[in-house]
């Protein structure tokens, strides 16, 4: 059956493709990389052998795919003139793009098809950031998060009991923490001991133009909980969005459970009060077609349990857990935990870095940072992959600023 399920994906890549082309006017960044992707794609022999991994790269091309969409609206894109988090997030795309080449070539057996540059940067692609999220996460490398967790773990179990569905939205601007509060929350010995089962939904991964989102998220759910991937594949019909609902709802009840929600971008009446929709103790539908109104028709509510939704958009995560419910995340206070995320990134630096020259630039660091730690990571990313062979600081930063795209000031700040 994973046979199927990469083909199944395959099918959306080179339909997302089929529309970027046809949209006049726009042009995703690294198309031609896509395109290169989708050719060996449409031509590869899918096996056993090759399907679980196949499976893992498509994720992460349909998930890079919609990342590119958004940085082709950002207005100052044509000029490579980038605001702080477009800078970051640029950087860390083309890294993840190159990765994932090699990834894919690798497994369609046309691996000396790859140039010598993706074979250079592939090294430096897995220092890059990643938006394809799962809940695993390196807790020596969570620095800064202890004050938010605690007032998020308050917020999120005082009204989980039986009988009722809590939600919490995390909301803030990008690169700022939401994913890894979200994480942390996610693996926390409260969550582990109180909650079964625990699912994280990454909903960049439903982001593909012309699909059906709420399909793929129902899908989604149904293949975390172990259901056979044949028969969520096999609804189908007329009626398949109700019979989706309905197998979560079944899989679901008389379990107290703990669903993620991560990168929510879109605002939806569907995913409308995932938490209570017809009140907490209301029944279900009668109608077998009305269970295809709400996702909160799949959430059942008498055992109690967590709904946890993730995104920039304020509006997304309210229409989906309340106004009343959520927690805005904070850049980092302590610029001690932001240097701490910088030297994690820089550690994994394959060269000799000039660390004194590094240390004699902490200020400026932290202050183009400016307490986001993806912004620490990426920055020491770009410090790892960047030779350092001086102690001219100013010169070092420049050449950074070349190899990151970022823009800087006289002060060296991002403009």
């Amino acid at each position: 059956m994973a046979v199927e399920v990469v083909q199944f994906l395959v099918r959306k890549f080179v339909d997302s493709l089929a529309e970027e082309a046809a949209t006049a006017g726009t042009e995703v960044p690294f198309i031609a990389q896509f395109n290169n992707m989708r050719a060996e794609l449409e031509k590869a022999a899918i096996s056993p052998d090759n399907a679980d991994e196949l499976r893992e790269c498509l994720y992460e091309l349909n998930d890079l795919l919609a990342e590119c969409r958004m940085l082709t609206n950002r207005p100052n894109r044509r000029l490579r003139f980038f605001t702080q988090p477009d800078a970051w997030r640029f950087s860390k795309t083309k890294k993840r793009v190159v990765a994932v080449r090699r990834r894919v070539l690798q497994c369609v057996g046309n691996d000396a098809g790859g140039d010598a540059a993706a074979s250079q940067e592939d090294g430096a692609a897995a220092v890059g950031l990643d938006r394809w999220t799962t809940s695993w996460l390196d807790r020596s490398r969570i620095h800064g998060f202890d004050q938010q967790l605690m007032e998020l773990e308050s917020m999120a179990f005082r009204d989980c009991g039986a009988g009722r569905l809590a939600g919490v939205g995390i909301v803030g601007m990008g690169g700022i923490g939401k994913t890894a509060l979200a994480q942390l929350l996610f693996s926390s010995p409260r969550a582990r001991g109180r909650f079964f089962p625990r699912i994280w939904m990454c909903m960049s991964r439903t982001a593909c133009a012309g699909a059906d989102r709420r399909r793929e998220v129902l899908q989604g759910i149904l293949m975390a909980l172990g259901h056979e991937d044949d028969a969520i594949l096999s609804m189908d019909g007329s009626n398949s969005l109700a019979e989706l609902v309905i197998a979560v709802h079944e899989q679901l009840k008389g379990r107290r459970y703990l669903i993620v929600f991560d990168d929510v971008w879109h605002v939806d009446d569907w995913y409308a009060d995932v938490v209570g929709a017809g009140g907490q103790n209301a029944p279900p539908p009668q109608r077998a077609d009305d269970w295809s109104e709400r996702l909160a028709f799949g959430l059942p509510k008498e055992r109690g349990g967590l709904v946890v939704v993730t995104s920039r958009l304020k509006q997304a995560a309210e229409t989906m857990v309340g106004k009343s419910c959520l927690h805005h995340v904070q850049p980092l206070c302590d610029s001690e935990s932001c240097w701490a995320i910088f030297k994690d990134a820089l550690s994994q630096a394959k060269g000799t870095v000039d660390h004194a020259t590094v240390d004699s630039m902490k200020q400026e660091i932290l202050e183009t940072c400016g307490g986001l730690p993806s912004a620490a990571k990426t920055m020491g990313g770009i410090f790892a992959s960047s030779s350092i062979p001086s102690p001219a600081s100013t010169s070092t930063s420049q050449e950074i600023s070349k190899s990151g795209r970022i823009i800087t000031g006289n002060n060296g700040s991002l403009k």
